[in-house]
């Protein structure tokens, strides 16, 4: 008998997700053990020294290796080089504004990244008006508090969230009844007020002269 030949290609997956399992195989040939070494974080959970094996893919980019021997000795190996695709990561901060005013339309937005999607939810009775699944999403304000929440999401999978606290400003409700007499004297001097709300501006209009 001769030292094993090196193995075939190594076949599987170049750019598995980061944390997916995957399997990774050579060509069978009888009476051949097969020494595997992946990339410092992959972890190997099945196949032990067989010619197929199941692995946990972990960060780190590199190459996987198959060493071939028998009883003769130790054949050349075989390499595969792998490049993980990982998570997106948690996105920046929110750009907005935090108080909108009730009604309004508004954009959200965070750093884009290529390759990802961005889901968003916003507070119940807000509706978002445009840009779909983007980094930069317009909306119309309701009346409720709450976050506004984006998630980053690619072919493995989604990252970490990001949230905004919003609280809207609301239109001030209608003013209570106007006091006063509604019968003037031409020429007289009247004083007529509603209940005071703070943080509310009030705007006169009277008949003409």
């Amino acid at each position: 008998l001769d030292s094993p030949a090196q193995p075939s290609t190594i076949s599987g997956n170049t750019s598995p997700c980061e944390a997916a399992t995957e399997t990774y195989s050579v060509t069978f040939v009888e009476d051949v053990t097969y020494t595997w070494v992946l990339p410092s974080d992959w972890t190997q959970t099945g196949g032990g020294t067989t010619n197929s094996i199941i692995v946990t893919v972990g960060s780190e980019s590199g190459n996987i290796t198959v060493t071939p021997s028998n009883g003769c000795g130790i054949g050349i190996a075989q390499t595969l080089a792998v490049a993980p695709t990982p998570l997106p990561a948690q996105p920046g901060a929110i750009t907005g504004l935090t108080a909108p005013c009730e009604g309004t339309s508004q954009s959200y937005s965070v750093t884009n990244v290529a390759g990802v999607t961005y889901t968003w939810t916003f507070p119940a009775g807000w509706t978002q008006t445009g840009s779909g699944t983007t980094n930069s999403v317009t909306v119309t304000v309701g009346t409720e508090n709450g976050n506004i929440t984006v998630t980053p999401s690619n072919e493995c999978g989604n990252g970490t969230a990001q949230t905004l606290a919003v609280i809207p400003f609301t239109l001030p409700a209608q003013s209570g009844t106007i006091t006063g007499s509604t019968t003037p004297c031409q020429e007289s001097s009247q004083s007529y007020s509603v209940i005071n709300v703070a943080g509310v501006t009030y705007s006169w209009t009277f008949p003409a002269g």
